[in-house]
């Protein structure tokens, strides 16, 4: 799907979104037609207040990474619209009453917020890492170098980018990274 036909998806299940709101008793105060479209997966969608005062302004973003389906879209735009509505901008009891009453209306899944399970790294003890001192790791097309090890419990190796700036991490991340090829090996 190209980027203006995504752009229209979106765009029209904000304008459905906003009407059935408004079947069910709701307004939402002004806000700009066209869903900011983004990238982000650690946030999946905001609602951002341009103009405040008497008549507030709101631009309302949605991620087109971490929404894959038409209803994951829908509960977005929703949680997003509920924020326009006075009362509304926290996740505080007023906005959770409003997303109650979305889902009992249309059945969808609004939340105050949406957390992802969090992925279990297994300990990896401290000796199966110290070996590997001096050797680089490539990490989302950036390299470092494992230096060393620290006193910490679980964050306890250090690595360096290319400018020499640290970092600390788990042993598991040092494995999980580790990229054995020819010019990469432990000095």
């Amino acid at each position: 799907m190209g980027d203006a036909e995504l752009q229209e998806r979106f765009d029209a299940l904000l304008a459905d979104c906003d009407l059935c709101l408004r079947r069910i008793g709701l307004s939402p105060r002004e806000y700009l037609p066209s869903v900011r479209l983004t990238h982000n997966r650690s946030r999946i969608g905001s609602c951002k207040k341009l103009r405040g005062g008497r008549k507030p302004l709101f631009q309302i973003s949605c991620s087109v990474d971490a929404c894959k389906t038409d209803a994951q879209v829908r509960d977005v735009l929703f949680h997003e619209l509920i924020h326009t509505l006075p009362g509304c901008f926290d996740h505080g009891r007023r906005f959770r009453e409003v997303a109650a009453m979305v889902n009992a209306a249309y059945g969808t899944d609004v939340r105050a917020t949406r957390r992802e399970p969090v992925r279990k790294v297994s300990e990896v003890p401290r000796s199966q890492v110290e070996p590997l001192v001096g050797t680089e790791l490539l990490v989302r097309g950036k390299r470092y170098r494992f230096v060393g090890m620290n006193e910490r419990p679980k964050r306890c190796c250090n690595l360096a980018d290319e400018r020499g700036r640290l970092y600390v991490c788990a042993p598991a991340y040092v494995l999980a990274h580790m990229k054995a090829t020819p010019e990469r090996t432990p000095r």
